[in-house]
């Protein structure tokens, strides 16, 4: 029989207990008896025992249950028999007093409604609502009580078969046993929730047992006894009850409960259940004791630490001892010994070991890492060594294991210890009584020693060298020819090496507790620079004369190290630099002035233009920057010696101008004047004066000649830089150079705003080039006699994703003076090749040609046959494919252009004179260049038919081209008159928007596929 039917057969015999006397009782009373099946009280009761509902009749003066209908047997699963012989309380859960004053409560109203726990056949506590009211019969009253399933009330409420599922999902899924207990005795667990089985391992049905059984049966017996009389204190108190004990599982686990509860009231605010939650703390109590363990490790390790931050090197080896013994009764081992690795040999730098002197460790002292290989292998790999046995030593390990086993070491831990890539030794910890399973904790622990020790031995070791340093920085100081001195915050010397003599002029012991500024010719720039200028990170210098010796000059550096509390002062350094100083004032007189006229320099009219500011608001300051025109022709025509004379005869009038602050030549023939005047207005009249008088005869070399300035001026404002003004001025004298008629131009926002734009679409240019935004298109080149198409010529385009198409008229030839040239042609080169390659395979272009234009600057500056020979290559490109066209003005060297032609022709490339015509018209240099053509510049063309001098001059052009063998193209041609009359002439080839305009690449593919 379980616990839970024993239970109920004590409650039954109490119950009929009960019955027994109340019928005695009710006998000598003259009452009737009611146990009778055939006469029972409900009959005399209206409805009773017909009522669909769950109907009892109950004494309220014994509770006993007097009669049952059968929906009351249906719904509590007892036959009306055995209800009829139960008191209340064997369904009610509430202590029998708590049920008497509800019985009593019921008498006083014809109908009162209560919700209470009852017990069925089942073994289940459901809630009930109980509907009671006094009824009489035979002359006596009863409470007739109408109960319903709480349950099923709810159930018929709106959505409550939502919420109730809801509600169920909830308290199953829970990571936690929801349990529900009696408040009277013997406390009952009336419900204990699903989760019990996953959580605990018992069925829910299993743990409704009474209390005591629960501590007996689940409890282990070290926390039952002070568990259960915890419990038992809050049933007196009515208080929450809280405990944590250790509960045996279904499947024979221990785990750690934590069990709350708090006392739920009825509604007239009398106990009526408490409601609990056992929840499985088991992890928390493993991370509690797992941090009382660290805890216990982190104390160890502190001690450790405060024992070796406070070690001289005299005590160390105590100290280590000390350490070496805290850590082995900590980790209750039997051996704990530090070993040094030095040299090949291991020596015993410290030991300790149990009580027991059996466990003493004797180093064998010929044993050498040399000896133990694979030990040492392992070590010098920061690998760490755990064994709990020795048989798990690597078969190569048997000197290893030999040392060993002489020791009576049966397991052991080993934790090398490095310092700067180097083994400085090794800790080890062993067992020699059994065998040990090392866990995390320990091996981490060791370590952690291991690694205080190292740093403890390492800064042993640093004071050492500290002490071997501080020796030699004494014999430095003594040594060094350079003053060494200390200031404090004052600035007063508290320390002067015995070199202050010699660099200063004043014996050491004579600046101690003096101010250094006392010897120093400018005070108070020392003191600022001590104040403002010194800093702790880093050393600065200052050079300053001295007052005991006026003609040296000392360079002062030093490092601000007052925070340092070793030092606490200004630590300088001071050095005789005297001959340097004045190398140095000579070599920065050579880098700022002119040689020739005296004047600054450019470099020296920026440096000093930083120190001029407009001083008042009725002074304007300007930067005039000219010079002198057509002074090469001077050079050229008179002597190199005449053109120097001339410079430094304007040099002496600029220094005598009296509006001239500061006088510069710049470069070559060119000037800057810093000018002052009282307005904007003033200051331009005077620097069109000094122009005009600039302007004038000079005697050079004897000779009476005249000379012509011209310059731009540029506005002084308070926030400019000294760079920008000198630029708006060179800006500003470009624009003069422009105007003929203007001797003087003044920076103004268009002037700049030009130079800017320029800039702009320069940097614009230099991204386009490097992110491939330029295209190529292609301009066919025809036989005029036959309208074929043989070549196309590449010609680059630049959609600017801003400004919109931007024509090679403007970005080509900035590209020439930006230095951009030689990178664009690589580039179209490259494509245009590559291009033509692709329509080659396509089938389109069998018997075409692609030419790319060169500029001068490309042609004579870089290896133009080298480049179209490895673009040649890259491509696949054959060289009789490609033609260079060159502009008459890259033959000015005839010498490096002869080389370079002849380089073109052996690879095969064809070379043609483009624009001829439009520079020097010479057919003389054609036949002594290897070229293969020319083309007729557009300005022979476009009169061509209209002006008889025009076709002359193309019919001779044509005459002696074919007498050279020089084939001819001529461009530019834009009427169908032009092409006619080309053709008659016999002209081989032609190109311009009356044959195609430039087409971009698919729209050539078209054409190709159209010509076949």
């Amino acid at each position: 029989m379980s616990s839970l039917e024993q239970g109920d057969g004590v409650e039954r015999r109490e119950a009929r207990g009960v019955r027994g006397d109340a019928h005695q009782s009710a006998l000598a009373a003259g009452q009737k008896d009611w146990s009778s099946e055939a006469e029972s009280p409900g009959d005399a009761v209206a409805g009773f025992r017909d009522a669909d509902e769950p109907q009892l009749l109950i004494d309220p003066e014994d509770g006993r249950i007097v009669d049952a209908n059968e929906a009351a047997a249906r719904f509590y699963g007892w036959p009306r028999a055995t209800l009829r012989t139960f008191r209340i309380d064997r369904l009610n859960v509430l202590p029998w007093a708590d049920i008497v004053t509800r019985m009593q409560e019921a008498l006083q109203q014809p109908a009162t409604r209560f919700v209470f726990l009852h017990r069925f056949a089942d073994h289940q506590v459901r809630l009930v609502e109980v509907v009671t009211g006094p009824v009489q019969v035979g002359g006596r009253t009863f409470l007739r009580s109408t109960v319903r399933d709480l349950g099923e009330v709810l159930a018929r409420l709106p959505d409550f078969e939502a919420v109730a599922r809801r509600y169920r999902a909830l308290i199953e899924q829970l990571p936690a046993v929801v349990y529900a207990e009696e408040v009277a005795p013997p406390h009952r667990k009336v419900y204990v929730s699903p989760a019990a089985e996953r959580l605990l391992g018992w069925p829910p049905e299993r743990l409704q047992v009474d209390r005591v059984t629960w501590y007996e049966q689940y409890v282990l017996p070290e926390d039952r006894v002070w568990a259960l009389h915890q419990e038992e204190q809050t049933d007196c108190s009515g208080e929450p009850f809280r405990v944590e004990y250790r509960f045996r599982t279904g499947d024979g686990r221990v785990v750690w409960l934590r069990d709350e509860a708090i006392l739920v009231p009825d509604e007239h605010g009398r106990p009526w259940i408490w409601h609990g939650l056992l929840t499985d703390i088991t992890q928390q109590k493993r991370l509690e004791a797992r941090l009382q363990r660290e805890l216990a490790f982190h104390n160890v390790l502190l001690g450790i630490a405060s024992n070796l931050v406070a070690v001289t090197s005299e005590r160390l080896e105590a100290t280590l001892s000390t350490i070496l013994a805290d850590v082995g009764q900590f980790l209750a081992v039997d051996i704990l010994v530090l070993f040094c690795c030095q040299d090949g040999r291991v020596t015993l730098l410290g030991s300790w070991h149990a009580d027991d002197p059996s466990h003493a460790l004797h180093w064998p002292d010929d044993c050498t890492l040399a000896d133990l290989t694979w030990f040492r292998e392992q070590l010098e790999q920061r690998q760490l060594i755990a064994l709990v046995t020795l048989e798990q030593l690597a078969e190569e390990a048997k000197a290893e294991r030999t040392v060993l086993e002489r020791l009576g070491i049966c397991s052991l831990v080993t934790v090398p210890l490095f310092a700067s890539g180097q083994l400085l030794g090794c800790l080890v910890a062993a067992q020699q009584r059994e065998r040990r399973l090392w866990s995390e904790e320990e091996i981490d622990l060791l370590t952690l020693v291991g690694q205080l020790i190292t740093a403890a031995v390492l800064q042993r070791r640093a004071e050492q060298v500290e002490a071997q340093h501080h020796a030699w920085l004494r014999a430095t100081v003594l040594a060094s020819p350079d003053a060494l001195l200390v200031l404090d915050s004052e600035g007063t010397v508290r320390f002067a090496s015995p070199a202050s003599r010699s660099v200063l002029g004043i014996e050491s012991h004579a600046l101690i507790d003096r101010p250094l500024a006392a010897f120093i010719a400018d005070p108070e720039r020392f003191q600022r620079w001590l104040a403002e200028v010194l800093l702790p990170d880093r050393a600065t210098r200052i050079e300053l004369g001295l007052t005991e010796r006026p003609s040296r000059v000392v360079e002062i550096s030093g490092i601000d190290l007052r925070t340092d509390p070793h030092i606490a002062g200004i630590v300088l350094s001071v050095r005789d630099v005297t001959e340097r100083y004045r190398a140095q004032q000579l070599l920065r007189e050579r880098a700022t002035r002119d040689a020739l006229t005296g004047l600054v320099n450019r470099f020296g009219f920026l440096e000093a233009l930083e120190s001029y500011r407009p001083a008042a608001a009725d002074e304007a300051l300007g930067v005039l920057c000219c010079d002198l025109e057509r002074f090469s022709a001077l050079n050229d025509a008179i002597s190199w010696e005449a053109g120097d004379a001339a410079l430094r005869s304007v040099a002496t009038r600029l220094r005598h101008t009296p509006e001239a602050l500061l006088a510069a030549r710049l470069e070559a023939d060119r000037f800057a004047v810093l000018l002052r005047a009282g307005d904007r207005q003033r200051l331009i009249r005077v620097a069109a004066q000094l122009l005009e008088a600039l302007s004038d005869w000079y005697d050079v070399g004897g000779e009476e000649v005249y000379l012509s300035m011209r310059g731009g001026l540029a506005l002084v404002e308070p926030e400019d830089s000294p760079v920008a003004v000198l630029r708006r001025a060179e800006i500003a004298f470009q624009a003069s150079k422009q105007r003929q008629r203007e001797r003087l131009a003044v920076f103004d926002p268009e002037l700049y705003q030009a130079s800017v734009d320029r800039q702009a679409l320069e940097r614009d240019l230099r991204r386009a080039l490097e992110q491939g935004d330029l295209r190529l298109h292609y301009q066919p080149v025809v036989d005029l006699a036959s309208g074929r198409i043989v070549s196309l010529e590449a010609l680059v385009r630049w959609q600017h994703p801003v400004r919109g198409a931007v024509s090679p008229g403007v970005f080509v030839p900035l590209a020439e003076v930006t230095g951009l040239i030689s990178q664009l042609t690589q580039w179209v080169l490259l494509q245009a090749c590559r291009q033509l390659r692709g329509w080659l395979r396509l089938g389109l272009a069998s018997d075409l040609t692609v030419s790319v234009n060169l500029s001068p600057t490309d042609f004579l500056y870089i290896d133009v046959p080298q480049l179209a020979e490895d673009v040649l290559e890259v491509t696949g490109l054959a060289a009789e494919r490609l033609t260079l066209e060159l502009t008459e003005s890259a033959m000015l060297d005839p010498a490096v252009s002869r080389e370079r032609l002849e380089r073109l022709r052996a690879l095969g490339v064809a070379v043609v004179i483009d624009d001829f015509g439009a520079g020097y018209s010479s057919l003389g240099y054609l036949k002594r260049l290897p070229v293969n053509g020319i083309k007729l510049d557009r300005e022979l063309i476009v009169d061509i038919g209209e002006d008889a001098a025009s076709e002359a001059v193309v019919r001779s052009v044509l005459e002696l081209a074919r007498s050279l063998q020089l084939s001819v193209t001529a461009e530019g041609i834009e009427h169908e008159r032009q092409l006619v009359l080309l053709r008659a002439l016999g002209c081989d080839y032609g190109q311009g928007f009356a044959i195609a305009k430039p087409l971009p690449p698919e729209a050539i593919v078209d054409l190709l596929r159209g010509r076949r």
